[in-house]
């Protein structure tokens, strides 16, 4: 059956860092063949997850998929949530709104550059860092482990779990 999976990202479209972390994890990790689309919204900041203009953009995607099913997930960092209240509520938020609206939620902690290089990446370098990752292929290195966590700790993300519900896996786990 086709599936259509809306991908609602923190990053704007012109750096598209977050999308090449998570392309190169389907494309290295998942049989992905033409009965699967992947579609892009770029919300620019997490804090707009439910702002209009999201919103709008989810339900024309939606709309516009005639062929089989669609999936929308939301996939944000964790920031600093285990110390930081704003950052705790925020991601609270963001949970809650994913499950009242059956979305499914990928999270990176505490940020994607962190999940797929081991350590924070500086805002000025994450364009440049995420160009390197992918031309270096530095996806084969990545240790399925840390991709498939239930529990948020530091280097951790649950994003091959939720990819695991509509994709057929190329590397079973070892």
């Amino acid at each position: 059956m086709a599936l259509q999976m809306i991908l609602c990202l923190e990053t704007n479209k012109r750096s598209n860092t977050d999308g090449i972390y998570i392309s190169d994890t389907i494309n290295h990790f998942y049989n992905k063949g033409n009965d699967i689309k992947i579609s892009w919204i770029y919300m620019n900041t997490k804090t707009k997850y439910n702002a209009k203009d999201v919103c709008k953009q989810v339900k024309e995607k939606r709309d516009s998929y005639v062929h089989g099913e669609t999936r929308v997930i939301y996939c944000v960092d964790t920031d600093d949530y285990e110390i930081n209240t704003e950052h705790s509520m925020a991601l609270d938020n963001i949970e809650q709104y994913c499950i009242q609206n059956g979305y499914d939620l990928v999270w990176f902690c505490h940020d994607v550059e962190e999940v797929y290089w081991g350590h924070r990446v500086v805002d000025d370098v994450k364009v440049k860092e995420a160009a390197k990752f992918r031309s270096t292929k530095k996806i084969v290195d990545q240790d399925i482990i840390n991709l498939t966590q239930k529990i948020k700790r530091k280097n951790a993300s649950n994003i091959m779990l939720v990819l695991d519900k509509y994709l057929d896996r190329k590397i079973p786990i070892s």
